[in-house]
């Protein structure tokens, strides 16, 4: 049992900093491109539509990441009482980063096409 608190207490906290971060990102969107705050890639920094949209978008997908690290991480912790499991949350939330920066760019590259044509 005592694992499954511990790995349920680190899936809750991912999960808070994953919708903290969307709620800071949501409430006090950068202003202008830049490399210290926000969604920063090539795509995203090359012009204010492109910042703009890649920040708003980000901040959905993370705040609905976050609430499913915290979702599933628990149910996962529950079901697998393991040291292990730890591990497995870890790599749930770089896969959420992963899947986060694969939609955003999906979206970013059809508005950029659709902005050329």
């Amino acid at each position: 049992m005592e694992f499954a608190l511990i790995n349920i207490g680190m899936s809750l906290l991912i999960g808070i900093i994953f919708i903290l971060s969307a709620v800071i990102l949501e409430k006090y969107p950068p202003t202008d491109i830049n490399v210290v705050f926000g969604y920063r890639t090539r795509r995203s920094m090359k012009n204010m539509d492109l910042w703009n949209a890649g920040n708003q978008y980000s901040a959905e997908i993370m705040k609905k990441n976050g609430y499913l690290i915290i979702i599933i991480g628990s149910v996962v912790s529950l079901l697998f009482r393991s040291p292990f499991t730890m591990i497995a949350i870890v790599v749930l939330m770089i896969l959420f980063f992963i899947f986060m920066f694969v939609q955003v760019e999906k979206k970013l590259k059809v508005l950029e096409e659709n902005d050329i044509q």
